[in-house]
């Protein structure tokens, strides 16, 4: 499967017989015929053909013919439409190579010899194969056919996408041949491996494999031997892994007596608009630019794709709660180092109640507690109208009363019309009569905080942020950003978490998410979500979009499978979200300062750069 820049690989590790090439080949066809969600490359372990553990008969030219035969089997027998990626071994000049072979269907397309073999330990592989450490190709005939025979990258020009191959232990070498290639484009690495099963080795594999894909921007396919090969020394792992950008996709590490096959999705457009926008992968390139010796293949894209790894609906959201305490301890710190830069101990909170103010006010109490502030430093303000429901001014009040912050208790309904008044404005229910008390709650908490010699704490969220939901020198505006860097999704579980902390709150939280969120600036009631759609999707574009470089159709496409929702609402969704995310970057330009927590940030002086009168994507 390949469709929207997605590709569907596989890494298999068959039943092995030793020395028994026929069987071997069976195992490996049987894998081909029965694959289920269709991969477009799948590799398998090293000297697949004959097993690893063959010792002294890789001297024995009646193996080597046995293992020419098999594979001219796999060739003419092959169900596989993809292409296949295996191990075997060469002769080759009266010299032995370790190999892994790439074909499609029955035609050969490179085969890759082994750079680093091992000869330490349970390795004597230096006793019977050649290194092979020259960069050049050389075309050799074999079973008839012109073949590459060297180090290679096979690339889809149309596509603008390309692989490449090692064997084994070219990958745990202090500079692996992996490096190079991904520096010369290869997105995708695969391995053909025979790897022991020895206490502690499993971590130290995925530990390499994330560390490499993440440092090169790429994808890593990796096949080891089955178990069932011997046990007459080591046995082998059978380990199967996937890894993508420095996340393991998918990994089967049991050890194994039977065939088994793991399927991944490779994100090929995310991993180019990460090395396009990455300084050091660029930095990268230009040192170590080689002219590798190109082989054109060509992927068709299929009409559907059925993804092997589900996205996750809240790529924000962490997922233990190391992460969420480490959410709070950047929070804490980065304003109480604003506190003492300034010279003062003092911050003004707009308190509504609702979620945003409810995170904000209780960061400020953990920051307060972590670095001995006497909490009556925070003065939590109220600022109700008449649109102000009651139930949520009480939960404000109850919160601060509960955490013996400093309240001060203002409605502002009188005077915010009293400005309205003052312009002429005909009292009518409008953006100005939204717009006018957003901007007397910034006044206000300025004007106290000028009295206190404090600062006033902003609640605005990333989300909010992003959508340009807040009025501009409103809730826009404050001295400092507490929750700038964390989008609505996670302010939802850092409320909850609270909970944790601050036991006492838990009556309060749960009234919280028990109500719609709503500015509540109208008499009527006002649900946010029905206005600018929910947030969980709208933080699932935010993310996919700076993070993967989504866009378009192919965002759309994406939203559609994760929410299930069609592709009517999903059009609509990213529209509506481009809308309001452009057109609103001139409210970012004036943001106030606020930390990064994230892997993104929407600050324009630290992270994004985007003039205030840019164009909205066109509507799809």
């Amino acid at each position: 499967m390949f469709k929207n820049g997605f590709i569907k690989v596989a890494a298999a590790s068959p039943k092995v017989r030793l020395a028994d090439t026929e069987f071997n080949t069976t195992e490996i066809l049987k894998i081909l015929k029965n694959l289920k969600d269709v991969p477009e490359i799948i590799v398998f372990p090293e000297l697949a053909i004959s097993g690893y553990s063959c010792g002294d008969l890789f001297y024995q030219e009646y193996l080597y013919n046995e293992s020419i035969n098999s594979i001219k089997e796999l060739l003419y027998s092959n169900p596989f439409k993809g292409f296949v990626i295996f191990g075997s071994f060469l002769y080759l000049d009266d010299l032995v190579y370790n190999c892994c072979f790439v074909i499609k269907g029955s035609n050969i397309l490179g085969i890759i010899p082994k750079t680093y073999l091992p000869h330490s330990h349970e390795f004597n592989e230096t006793r019977w194969f050649t290194s092979y450490d020259d960069d050049s190709v050389k075309i050799i005939d074999f079973l008839g056919q012109k073949v590459p025979f060297g180090r290679m990258i096979f690339a889809d020009n149309i596509n603008d996408f390309s692989f490449s191959c090692e064997v084994c232990g070219d990958v745990w070498a202090p500079k692996s041949i992996s490096q190079d290639l991904y520096l010369n484009n290869a997105l995708i690495m695969f391995n053909s491996s025979a790897s022991p099963a020895v206490i502690g080795k499993t971590e130290r594999r995925k530990l390499l494999l994330d560390n490499l894909t993440y440092k090169f921007t790429g994808a890593y396919v990796y096949a080891s031997t089955d178990a069932s090969e011997s046990s007459s020394e080591v046995l082998f792992g059978a380990e199967l892994i996937i890894s993508e950008n420095g996340e393991i996709l998918n990994i089967d590490e049991d050890l194994s007596l039977k065939s088994k096959v793991i399927m991944g999705d490779i994100d090929l457009e995310k991993l180019k608009y990460i090395r396009r926008s990455s300084s050091y992968y660029k930095q990268g390139v230009k040192n170590n630019k080689k002219i590798y010796h190109e082989v054109n293949v060509n992927f068709t894209e299929t009409e559907d794709y059925s993804f092997t790894n589900k996205f996750n609906k809240f790529p924000f959201v962490p997922n233990n709660n190391k992460d969420l305490r480490n959410i709070l301890e950047i929070q804490a710190c980065s304003v109480y180092k604003r506190l003492d830069y300034i010279g003062i101990d003092k911050v003004v909170l707009g308190v509504s109640g609702g979620l945003d103010s409810t995170v904000a006010l209780l960061s400020l109490c953990y920051m307060c507690d972590k670095f001995s502030i006497d909490r009556k430093n925070i003065i939590g303000v109220t600022l109700p109208t008449n649109n102000s429901k009651i139930s949520t001014y009480k939960n404000a009040l109850s919160l601060m009363q509960k955490l013996n912050v400093t309240i001060i208790d203002l409605n502002i309904d009188k005077h915010f019309k009293s400005q309205l008044d003052l312009i002429g404005h005909n009292g009518k229910e409008d953006v100005t009569y939204e717009n006018a008390q957003a901007r007397y709650r910034t006044q206000t908490l300025m004007n106290i905080a000028n009295m206190e010699k404090a600062i006033v704490i902003g609640t605005g969220d990333m989300s909010e942020i992003a959508l340009g939901w807040s009025t501009y020198n409103g809730d826009h505006m404050a001295m400092y950003g507490i929750n700038s860097g964390i989008p609505k999704t996670v302010i939802r579980v850092l409320c909850d978490f609270y909970k944790n902390i601050y036991p006492e709150l838990s009556d309060n939280i749960k009234y919280i998410f028990n109500e719609p969120i709503s500015p509540e600036l109208l008499s009527s009631k006002q649900n946010t979500e029905n206005i600018i759609g929910l947030y969980e999707i709208n933080d699932f574009i935010l993310y996919y979009f700076l993070v993967n470089g989504y866009q378009g159709k192919r965002l759309s496409y994406i939203i559609q499978n994760v929410f299930e929702i069609s592709e009517i609402e999903a059009n609509k969704y990213v529209n509506n979200f481009n809308n309001r995310f452009f057109k609103n970057q001139y409210k970012r330009l004036t943001m106030p300062e606020g930390v990064k927590i994230f892997n993104i940030s929407l600050s324009p002086r630290g992270e994004l750069k985007l003039n205030g009168d840019i164009y909205t994507p066109q509507k799809i």
